[in-house]
């Protein structure tokens, strides 16, 4: 959060977090060393940031807004010392902060999409492709 390696674009100051992936990598892999095939040009030798838990990242993020208050316009400090807009509204739920996974995939409803999609192909459907 505070030392993301992400980059912000020159022309559109949209956050880039490409060439951030090879600090997770072993200190021994061959990518970390590979100045030619990346953007940076250089050996990654940064370890990966350490592990946050809930409640410090929940602290960290109850300063930004929920919504900017001018539209067009990021909130203060943004591509200096974070790469958010907004924090979720679920953020605002009172056990949020004890959640161990903040964002699950509900399985149930995941098979039945699978399936509505597949017996709709094979039934040719007019009005249920996707």
């Amino acid at each position: 959060m505070e030392n993301s390696s992400a980059n912000c674009l020159k022309f559109s100051g949209k956050p880039s977090y490409f060439d951030c992936h090879r600090k997770f990598l072993p200190t021994s892999h061959r990518y970390r060393r590979d100045k030619k095939s990346f953007i940076n040009g250089r050996v990654v030798r940064d370890p990966p940031p350490p592990r946050r838990t809930c409640e410090q990242i929940f602290n960290w993020v109850r300063r930004i807004p929920t919504a900017v208050q001018e539209p067009h316009k990021d909130p203060y400090g943004y591509c200096d010392t974070h790469k958010w807009t907004k924090k979720s509204i679920f953020q605002e739920l009172p056990y949020w902060k004890d959640l161990l996974i903040h964002h699950n995939l509900d399985v149930m409803h995941i098979e039945k999409n699978v399936f509505d999609n597949i017996f709709n192909r094979v039934i040719d459907f007019k009005d249920k492709t996707k």
